[in-house]
């Protein structure tokens, strides 16, 4: 008898964990990574083979922590999202995220390949992403992508409620309507 070499199915309580907590690990790394992304490089200037004095930039330094402030924000706003089911809550991620891909595109992006007095000192100097750019927009894209993932999951849930409490309200105005006894008229 050959058997079966499969992994076996996790019990229900680790499923049920996992899709409940889930999506707030993912947005509170988002959230962590933004603000990880602040001091991590931005930009860096390499002349030749070398970062010279004044080469590298950091994300802080160069759009005053705003990143930081988000990656603040959406921290508590997570929790209400997930563990809340709040509607405002998970909009307030969604525009965290849109405004973060925002300040990338608008301030960060446009300067990345700027070599500045450097690049006029050598002429060699060339500028280059760093990995505080990339950090920063993709934790960004996934405090976008998961507000708005919750805002969707959250107004489905709201109609359907919504029209079980319909459906309820008008079974129980027609019993009502059964039970009261009709009084002929004179």
């Amino acid at each position: 008898m050959a058997r079966s070499i499969a992994m076996p199915r996790p019990p229900e309580a680790v499923t049920a964990a996992v899709a409940r907590y889930g999506p707030l690990v993912v947005l509170a790394l988002a959230g962590i990574a933004l603000i990880v992304a602040e001091f991590l490089t931005l930009r860096e200037i390499v002349a030749v083979t070398v970062v010279p004095e004044g080469g590298r930039t950091t994300g802080g330094a160069h759009h005053g922590y705003a990143m930081g402030l988000i990656g603040l924000v959406s921290l508590p706003m997570s929790y209400g999202a997930v563990l809340g089911g709040s509607r405002p809550a998970a909009a307030a991620l969604a525009v965290l995220g849109a405004l973060g891909l925002a300040i990338a595109a608008i301030f960060d992006l446009p300067s990345l390949n700027e070599t500045g007095l450097i690049g006029r000192t050598y002429d060699l100097a060339e500028a280059n992403p760093g990995p505080g750019f990339w950090v920063e927009v993709i934790a960004a894209m996934m405090l976008l992508a998961g507000g708005l993932m919750l805002l969707r999951s959250r107004t489905v849930a709201a109609r359907e409620e919504s029209a079980a409490r319909r459906s309820e309200r008008r079974a129980r105005r027609e019993a009502d309507a059964e039970a009261e006894p009709v009084t002929p008229e004179r």
